[in-house]
């Protein structure tokens, strides 16, 4: 009984501490503690907690982690690890939104945001698109390929093709190096100078081309590599 009554002071103060500072205000372990006690009304969240930032080091890896395997973690069930997908798919849905009222060009950062929150941290590589219309505002945003961790092929008739049919004005492709190094190989050197190549005859310029890594992005388009 003393138990569960400390329990209740502790998520008491934690909610506190949450509506008055935020997210800011709390430890990572703290907000999935916080987030924890939804699904487990009637459990010590903090030791689960602590288990997941223990093993994920971070709440964008544990929100990222399929719910297979945080259901190895010892007392997250089926049903409680379904939440954390759940979340991270209300606040892609959430993201799209955002995306799809304001320029992304003129936010550099917002692209970036946008990139590594849907994309950054898969363990394959994949090549995607964000398709934008003529005031730069995103139409479509897709996953073109997926492939092993060093192996993805794309082809730029796919691209365009998918340009085409959402009647898209400008292109942004993005890839991962799930190896961690962001920098450029010779092929997505090629595949940049052939889409910049038809971009050119069909009027559907590409705008950059971003590579990913866990911690860095970049853009070809700053290198001087970049086809003119």
């Amino acid at each position: 009984m003393c138990s569960a009554v400390s329990h209740t002071g502790h998520r008491k103060r934690l909610l506190e501490r949450f509506r008055k500072s935020g997210i800011q205000g709390l430890h990572d372990y703290e907000v999935l503690e916080l987030l924890l006690t939804f699904a487990l009304p009637r459990r010590d969240t903090k030791p689960v907690a602590k288990r997941l930032i223990a093993r994920y080091k971070t709440l964008n890896t544990v929100l990222s982690t399929p719910a297979d395997k945080l259901e190895t973690v010892e007392g997250i069930s089926a049903r409680t690890a379904t939440l954390f997908p759940l979340l991270k798919e209300i606040m892609a849905s959430c993201l799209r939104e955002k995306y799809e009222e304001r320029s992304v060009i003129t936010h550099r950062r917002d692209v970036e945001e946008y990139l590594r929150f849907h994309f950054g941290l898969r363990r394959c590589e994949y090549v995607a698109a964000l398709f934008l219309d003529n005031g730069h505002h995103v139409l479509s945003t897709e996953l073109l390929s997926e492939g092993t961790a060093n192996q993805c092929a794309v082809y730029p008739r796919r691209i365009v093709d998918r340009a085409l049919r959402r009647d898209a004005s400008s292109i942004i492709l993005a890839h991962n190096h799930p190896g961690g190094v962001p920098e450029a190989s010779e092929a997505d050197w090629r595949l940049t100078k052939r889409l910049c190549q038809v971009g050119k005859l069909l009027d559907l310029p590409l705008l950059d081309h971003v590579i990913i890594s866990r911690d860095k992005v970049i853009s070809l388009r700053e290198h001087p590599r970049w086809p003119r």
